[in-house]
């Protein structure tokens, strides 16, 4: 099971992600019940591109930042995608999704975690994320998740 508060340690504190913005999702709410603004910023928003656009100033601003987002609505996906090819941002999506593994995949960086070992499986996205402009993908399974 993923613990909310070790996951916003791993990527805050260790990987110093520090902006947030999404939609909210059910599926995610254990994430939102451990946010701690001392280590990071959410900004709420009405879609995901409106969240494309906090987390991309957020970058230019000078700070490493995700995306919250349900993984059922994969039209979205292929938005951020898109965004990427131009501006060549890195960010990183951190998704609630049902679906089996093999469903998942981009062509870009993505790791699917189930239990607390998933440190080094974050790294390993932001790190080719970051030095390769694209985005990175987080996957946390359906009810693996505690507060």
């Amino acid at each position: 099971m993923v613990k909310a508060k070790k996951f916003w340690n791993c990527l805050c504190e260790e990987l110093d992600y520090r902006f947030f913005s999404g939609v909210a999702c059910a599926g995610l709410s254990p994430l939102y019940k451990k946010m701690n603004k001392d280590i990071m910023h959410y900004v709420p928003a009405a879609n995901e591109r409106i969240a494309l656009g906090l987390v991309s100033g957020a970058y230019i601003g000078g700070f490493k930042g995700g995306l919250l987002m349900d993984m059922k609505f994969k039209h979205d996906i292929s938005t951020l995608l898109n965004f990427n090819l131009i501006y060549k941002i890195p960010f990183i999506i951190i998704g609630y999704s049902e679906l089996k593994k093999d469903k998942l995949i981009y062509d870009f960086p993505t790791t699917v975690i189930v239990d607390d070992n998933f440190e080094d499986d974050i790294k390993k996205v932001t790190l080719e994320s970051e030095s390769k402009n694209i985005p990175g993908l987080i996957v946390i399974k359906d009810k693996e998740m505690a507060v």
